[in-house]
């Protein structure tokens, strides 16, 4: 009884731990450098006093708060095109593969021009779908450029309970 008790003690002493360990707040970010080049990219980790720690597909880097120029919120424009385009591309090249009728009398075309005029209009609608998203994204951007009061600005209105 006394080991059942000491290994769910753990466990759970475990799980408190990791909460207080990081403070993942699933936010994606670009960062720029002082010179407005982009230097980092990925979902913000962790924000200490001295730097901003993100990750990117399970690799975590660090970016001293002396090195941020600036940083902005969300994924840039080209992201909701591609994925507009990719989207539309494949679901019409599917639909258009499958309504095709090479024996019909007024409109024949084979799978495979059915597949290719599909993607080539859907690829084209979700390019403008895509498009129109942009307008409703609401992305922000923050002037860090080095300084110290304006990070611990930022920092609050991304972990405002911190």
């Amino acid at each position: 009884m006394k080991s059942v008790v000491l290994a769910i003690t753990l466990i759970l002493s475990t799980g408190i731990y990791a909460q207080n360990e990081f403070e993942n707040t699933n936010v994606f970010v670009r960062v720029y450098d002082l010179e407005g080049k982009k230097v980092g990219r990925g979902k913000i980790y962790s924000i200490t006093e001295t730097s901003l720690q993100l990750y990117r597909k399970e690799v975590f880097f660090e970016i001293p708060v002396s090195n941020i120029g600036s940083i902005r919120t969300k994924r840039s424009a080209g992201n909701n095109i591609l994925v507009g385009a990719a989207t539309g591309a494949t679901s019409m090249a599917v639909l258009g593969a499958a309504t095709a009728d090479p024996n019909a009398t007024f409109f024949a075309y084979s799978v495979g021009e059915g597949a290719g005029a599909g993607a080539l209009l859907g690829a084209t609608l979700g390019a403008g779908i895509g498009g129109i998203t942009v307008l409703f994204k609401n992305s922000k951007s923050y002037e860090i450029s080095g300084d110290k009061v304006k990070w611990k600005a930022f920092k609050e209105m991304i972990l405002p309970d911190k």
